[in-house]
């Protein structure tokens, strides 16, 4: 076997293999997606809450009526400290002997 034979052997090796792997890549790919279609008669079915589950829990209303009611005294107790807090200031400001007094005049 000649060299040129050789060669030209090679060369159309290589040739088949790059129309193939071009043909490879530009080839698609299978599509996978998939499509149904479908036909109903009658009214749509009705799904309801499973049996033993609802909506609310069975407490859910005397829970609601708790914080409700927590809520609510903690408001009248912060209403209550601010009319305390309140009434001192006012006590203090009727009763302080000593507002014309300086305290502070040993730093003049």
């Amino acid at each position: 076997m000649k060299l040129t034979n050789m060669k030209t052997m090679v060369a159309k090796a290589m040739a088949v293999g790059l129309a193939a792997g071009a043909f490879a890549l530009a080839a698609p790919q299978k599509a996978e997606a998939q499509v149904s279609f479908g036909v109903q008669v009658g009214y749509p079915p009705v799904y309801g809450y499973a049996p033993g589950y609802y909506a609310y829990p069975p407490d859910y209303y005397a829970r609601r009526d708790y914080y409700d009611r927590l809520r609510r005294e903690r408001e009248r107790e912060a209403w209550e400290r601010r009319e305390a807090w309140e009434r001192h200031e006012a006590w203090e400001h009727r009763n302080d002997r000593w507002h014309d007094r300086d305290w502070d005049r040993d730093r003049r």
